[in-house]
């Protein structure tokens, strides 16, 4: 039996594979003709349909017909199965042909986790997932079980098993900064369990800020920038229309906007229990870029977990609740 960690994001894909390989790629994917025209790497190219029809995944999905997880629902959705072939597919998992008994481990947001379990569940579980690679090489996954739990409680469990909180009076809230969404996990650190409550989706992320970003710079260059290019452009300066870009002095009102307004959005529904909380952990790949002003919601109470494991941190926790259930 082999265990997965999987978190399918509106922005990226992270897998946590065999041995704790870890695995990023953004969640976008293309159907393709060719593999390669010989300029280049050779392009990792899949198929789960007995090859008839081909697709590209990641960062080498390009051109106009780039497919997205749309909305909610995303392990149920036909737009995210190739990304869900693509995580197995990089896992590591290799097999001999015959089916691999796999056990998923992975999440949804808090605000539609209970609806979209049973879509998942029906969509996944107890299915064989057939997947042809460059070369014709075939891997077959037999997903025995998908073990889900809420966006945040990933990586809540991820914080508990590091030993990062610990059994004390008063709440740990751990604020996951998604692409599209913010997820709210607030946890009564004397038993560990989450106080549903004070637990909530905001629908505020990152993209918003590259939303703007790329508004910025259409009003800037008269075009319109690809979304990958404007994200980039949020950490540092990039070169578009032969024009640089973006960059930190460009981005840094608008993530400063963004942060305020998580901010404001958090303190209103944790209304009068801000001052019991005593651990405030950003998780998520929006943490890298606005997790530090989140201390302004309980000064002296931010906890900061490794950057490498800020995005995977979600993924750790499904793959260590994944194992559990065996």
């Amino acid at each position: 039996m082999v265990v997965v960690g999987l978190d399918v994001g509106y922005g990226d894909t992270k897998v946590i594979g065999v041995d704790g390989k870890r695995i990023l790629f953004p969640s976008r994917w293309a159907v393709t003709e060719t593999e390669s025209w010989g300029i280049g790497g050779k392009i990792p190219v899949l198929s789960t349909d007995g090859g008839q029809t081909k697709f590209i995944y990641g960062k080498y999905a390009s051109g106009n017909n780039i497919r997205v997880p749309q909305g909610d629902g995303r392990l149920a959705s036909k737009e995210a199965f190739p990304l869900i072939a693509a995580a197995l597919w990089e896992s590591g998992i290799h097999n001999d042909g015959s089916p691999v008994d796999l056990v998923i481990g992975s999440g949804t947001p808090l605000g539609t986790f209970d609806l979209e379990v049973k879509a998942a569940k029906e969509a996944l579980e107890n299915k064989v997932l057939t997947v042809t690679g460059p070369e014709g090489e075939v891997r077959q996954f037999n997903i025995t079980r998908l073990i889900m739990r809420p966006q945040g409680v990933g990586a809540a469990l991820y914080l508990l098993n590091q030993g990062i909180i610990e059994q004390q009076p008063g709440y740990g809230v751990v604020i996951d900064v998604g692409s599209r969404t913010t997820d709210v996990l607030t946890i009564n650190l004397m038993d560990m369990e989450p106080v549903v409550e004070l637990s909530f989706s905001l629908q505020i992320g990152v993209g918003d800020a590259i939303s703007a970003l790329s508004r910025k710079i259409a009003k800037e260059t008269g075009f319109v920038v690809p979304f990958d290019l404007a994200q980039e452009a949020l950490s540092h300066p990039v070169m578009f229309r032969q024009k640089q870009v973006g960059g930190p002095e460009v981005s840094g009102p608008i993530l400063e906007d963004l942060a305020n307004r998580i901010i404001e959005n958090i303190r209103l529904n944790l209304r009068g229990e801000v001052d019991r909380v005593t651990s405030l952990i950003p998780v998520g790949g929006g943490s890298n870029l606005i997790g530090d002003r989140f201390d302004e919601i309980a000064p002296g109470t931010l906890v900061k977990i490794k950057p490498d494991d800020l995005q995977f941190a979600n993924a750790l926790g499904y793959r260590d609740a994944a194992e559990r259930s065996m």
